[in-house]
């Protein structure tokens, strides 16, 4: 979780330095890239820990945790090459490969740890 906090103080650091050399042109999505760890990952990781206690000792949790932890940070290299590209004058076709994947592995991340937790609960009652 404070890992999360540091990368987001990260983002906003990024943001403003390269903003510096942006010539005056700013990008929406360069300025909000650091929504994406401080809201997708230290506010669920502090929502998780607080309501759900010992929740990694569900099974599959590396696993579950490794895929949401790679969706949040694809998200994030994705805001950071789409605000270079706007500011830059161009685009890519490839940023859409990382939108979808990077909430893939989110998705897939949060799916496969609620369901274990489900069956974790289940197998405990």
């Amino acid at each position: 979780m404070i890992v999360y906090f540091a990368v987001s103080l990260f983002c906003i650091l990024f943001d403003r330095v390269y903003a510096l050399f942006g010539h005056g042109v700013y990008s929406a999505s360069m300025s909000l890239m650091f929504l994406y760890p401080l809201v997708g990952g230290a506010l669920a990781f502090l929502l998780l820990w607080f309501f759900i206690p010992g929740g990694d000792n569900v099974p599959c949790y590396r696993f579950s945790y490794n895929s949401y932890n790679s969706g949040v940070a694809m998200l994030t290299i994705q805001s950071v090459l789409t605000g270079i590209f706007e500011i830059a004058g161009t685009s890519s076709p490839y940023l859409i490969v990382f939108t979808i994947c990077g909430w893939a592995l989110l998705s897939i991340g949060m799916v496969i740890y609620l369901w274990n937790l489900y069956h974790r609960r289940a197998s405990l009652a």
